[in-house]
């Protein structure tokens, strides 16, 4: 697989940086051919035009259901007012202007009715989730309605209503839409320092605007989940779980309460059982209703007398696939099922690969059929997945309720790096056979965002799904409409193009071509025929003397992001690009002196450059250890290193060849 960087992600990042003019405005979706319509995102099932628009600059009522929440009220609002429009939100419809009519069937049949007369289908028989969209008129009034199949449907209507508004008007449009994957979200399950409480909850407001519905709450180092998995919560830390299940509950995200008791568990023990519903039930009294047992990264040993009489360790791990299969086993019965709960869902001890062992099929085989199981593909990290990955997968855990957590963009085995690279490598037709995907994300939460934002795009419909597009439309959202806040947004997410689990790995693309043409341009204007010169004013020189430009300003261009929370989390990275463009542009300096035979400036410029080259060693990155205690400004960050560092190497011969 070839680095995505194609066609209009390349296109924005040469127009944007190499001086060639502004890009002032995201890409459009395709849109099934519509060009004339508004980039939506995730892409729509089917969208196309229906004729004229629908005016939101005069009066506009709402029409509620009995039952329609309220964010998605909110949002519908916020559209209109967006637009120009003046706000009456009603259980009835009335004469004046254009009406938004809002709800599902069961909630509001005239939702039902307007979508059937305008799209010829109502949203009832679409899959969870889905919604039908129509602008157009209806009985001589200019309307829009947003049908959804449930209230999650509707909400994600609303959604898509947003992203249609066009100045003061919604365009002409019919929109049947579903989600592809069942599951979309992230799982919060690295180690290191856990996401900030304001950062989780910009998190699930995020992922309701993206359609994203899971959230799996697992941090290793929070010790109520894992050390102290049986502490139940109390003081602040109740308080800030009941406030993120609210807030995911209002963004239509499944919250889901992972336990990690498998390091002290006794698998067969009734008090271990009752802790477990115990702590389950806090959690459900604060309005969770999705929960999860996490059994990866534990000990392959039992802790408890009653266990190990129990289950005879025979020495091929089934001793411990049927301890683990008993203790969810009775967990989904007697606490999921009675509670009318979403099924259980667990990650086993084994999680990786797809070949068969002893384990997987005694667990699975073992495991209750309702039972969801998480694998991370063919390693702990998966470059590529395909549908031979998975449906053999299926068939090895035994189970028709497979689950991806994808760990990417995680970077808690290298904490020194960021990974803003575009999501790849996962195959279209995923959908036939997955509930769907969680991606473990980085220990940056608003860094993270990028990706998340693919894996929203990828999930909802995965063969619609286009990497470079998709990175695209995310970073004009978290940028905002400042072109020179964009650009910067461009340049800081090449110097981190760097997954070291890809084959080849790339690094920094666009600063390696710049560094790369510098050399060659240098190279050649040094043995010019009939004569010896510089030449540093050709454009291959000047395109990485912008390029350094730009990353000068990193560090005060990016907190104008229209995310405020992407600056504070990258700030040790951008000061660092920032150290190592200044050290780039001395060196730069001290080869045209040495062309020039200028031995004094060449030393002074050189010594300039060493004195930025020392600030990037600097430890400027949190860390934590393994008894939960901060570590500030304990890791050293590296940024597109093969690239500054290669030039400095090149750069320093040639000085000392002097």
């Amino acid at each position: 697989m070839f680095y995505p960087y194609r066609t209009t992600y390349l296109r924005a990042c040469l127009v944007a940086l190499l001086g060639l003019g502004q890009v002032n405005a995201a890409p459009t979706a395709q849109n099934g051919g519509n060009d004339r319509l508004p980039a939506v995102w995730p892409p729509p099932q089917h969208i196309s035009s229906s004729g004229g628009g629908v005016s939101l600059d005069g009066p506009v009522t709402i029409v509620t259901g009995n039952a329609t929440d309220s964010a998605t009220i909110k949002t519908v609002k916020e559209a209109v007012l967006s637009a120009g429009g003046h706000v009456v939100v009603s259980s009835q419809p009335n004469g004046h202007g254009t009406q938004i009519v809002i709800g599902t069937e069961a909630e509001n049949g005239a939702a039902a009715a307007i979508a059937k007369a305008l799209t010829g289908k109502p949203a009832k028989g679409l899959a969870a989730d889905g919604y039908v969209l129509a602008s157009g008129d209806y009985e001589y009034r200019p309307t829009i309605v947003l049908n959804g199949v449930d209230g999650r449907g509707t909400f994600y209507a609303s959604q898509t209503l947003r992203q249609l508004v066009d100045g003061h008007h919604v365009p002409g449009v019919q929109v049947r839409d579903w989600p592809l994957m069942s599951i979309r979200g992230s799982i919060e399950g690295f180690y290191g320092v856990p996401w900030s409480h304001q950062a989780r909850l910009d998190q699930l407001v995020f992922y309701g605007k993206h359609k994203m519905n899971t959230y799996i709450y697992t941090p290793k180092d929070d010790p109520l989940l894992r050390a102290k998995w049986r502490t139940l919560y109390n003081g602040t830390a109740y308080s800030q779980l009941k406030d993120l299940v609210n807030t995911a509950n209002t963004n239509h995200v499944d919250f889901t309460f992972a336990l990690s008791p498998g390091l002290d568990l006794c698998y067969s023990s009734n008090a271990d059982f009752n802790a477990t519903i115990a702590k389950f039930d806090q959690a459900r009294q604060l309005g969770v209703r999705s929960f999860y047992i996490a059994f990866d990264d534990i000990p392959l040993e039992f802790h408890c007398a009653a266990d190990k009489k129990r289950w005879n360790n025979t020495g091929n791990d089934l001793w411990l696939a049927d301890s683990q299969a008993y203790y969810l086993n009775r967990i989904q019965k007697e606490y999921i099922e009675p509670n009318g709960l979403k099924n259980l869902e667990t990650v086993p001890t084994n999680y990786a690969g797809s070949a068969p062992n002893p384990y997987k099929e005694e667990f699975g085989t073992r495991l209750n059929k309702n039972i969801s199981i998480q694998w991370t593909g063919e390693g702990v990290f998966s470059d590529q997945i395909n549908d031979t990955n998975v449906q053999q997968a299926d068939s090895t855990y035994v189970t028709d309720n497979l689950f991806l957590w994808d760990n990417f963009p995680v970077n808690d085995g290298n904490r020194n790096q960021l990974f803003l690279n575009p999501l790849i490598g996962r195959a279209a037709n995923l959908y036939k056979y997955l509930l769907g995907f969680t991606s473990n994300p980085m220990e940056e939460a608003y860094a993270s965002m990028p990706a998340l934002a693919n894996y929203g795009d990828y999930t909802w419909n995965g063969p619609a799904y286009n990497a470079d597009e998709s990175m695209a439309a995310i970073l004009w959202e978290l940028t905002g409409s400042d072109p020179t806040v964009h650009d910067a947004v461009l340049a800081f997410s090449d110097l981190n193009q760097n997954w070291p689990y890809r084959t080849p790995v790339v690094n920094s693309p666009q600063l390696s071509k710049d560094i790369s043409a510098f050399w060659a341009a240098r190279n050649h204007s040094s043995h010019p025929q009939g004569g010896h010169g510089h030449g540093h004013g050709h454009g291959s020189t000047l395109a990485l003397q912008k390029r350094l430009a730009l990353i000068t300003t990193l560090p005060d261009v990016l907190p104008r992001m229209a995310m405020k929370g992407f600056a504070s989390d990258v700030a040790p990275w951008s000061t660092l690009a920032m150290q190592w463009a200044h050290a780039c542009q001395h060196l730069i300096a001290m080869l045209d002196a040495v062309d020039a035979g200028d031995k004094k400036k060449a030393d002074g410029e050189f010594k300039a450059a060493q004195a930025w080259v020392k600030k990037t060693k600097a430890k400027t990155v949190n860390d934590r250890n393994d008894q939960g205690k901060n570590l500030p400004d304990s890791i050293t960050p590296i940024i597109a290193e093969e690239a500054f560092t290669s030039f400095l190497a090149n750069a320093t011969t040639i000085y000392k060849r002097q």
